[in-house]
């Protein structure tokens, strides 16, 4: 028995090739509007590129997300003039939490308060609300706690920092309250 060689239609061949030359032509169409038609977007150097990180941002794990800068600036404003007003809450992640032992929100207000060296005025409308919570880290963590500070205009948030903080003491509290308040100022004069 002889085998018939058989050969593809004249039509599929044809097909094929203007379906081959036409993804050709669309791709160099693309090519042509991506290069000569649309103009790529320069990326500015913003501002915020160019504020340096403070020391103590290096010590431990920081990050630092800035909504508005150009709202950060005109709230120190009013931290300037005392309105602002702090509220501070504890997270605790183990039932035996020490967290309250060592440091009490009290404390981190007044420090707050005296980091700022402004009272706040009392029955506030309008105030930028200084909002900051110490997170207890589980104990399989490397980390002690973690802070997180944020600034905050009628309820929007404007500034935002978390750092990790390595041992469960007083002072190492305070110290990382006191970075996330010289790093909102630093951004506030840059």
């Amino acid at each position: 028995m002889k085998v018939k060689r058989t050969r593809p239609n004249d039509s599929i061949i044809i097909n094929n090739l203007f379906t081959f030359a036409t993804i050709v032509m669309i791709t160099i169409t693309i090519v042509l509007y991506n290069t000569f038609i649309v103009e790529p977007q320069k990326k500015e150097e913003t501002t915020l590129s160019k504020v340096e990180k403070l020391p103590c941002q290096k010590e431990t794990p920081t990050k630092v997300i800035i909504k508005n800068h150009e709202l950060v600036k005109k709230s120190y404003k009013a931290i300037e003039k005392g309105y602002y007003k702090i509220e501070g809450s504890f997270l605790k992640l183990e039932e035996n939490s020490k967290i309250e032992d060592i440091i009490k929100l009290a404390e981190v207000d007044s420090y707050i308060k005296s980091l700022l060296n402004i009272n706040p005025k009392e029955d506030l409308q309008k105030y930028l609300k200084i909002k900051y919570e110490i997170i207890e880290s589980s104990k399989d963590n490397l980390n002690a706690g973690t802070i997180i500070t944020s600034f905050r205009i009628n309820s929007k948030e404007i500034f935002f920092m978390q750092s990790d903080f390595k041992f469960m003491y007083k002072n190492a509290i305070k110290e990382r309250v006191d970075c996330s308040i010289k790093v909102y100022k630093n951004y506030v004069q840059n």
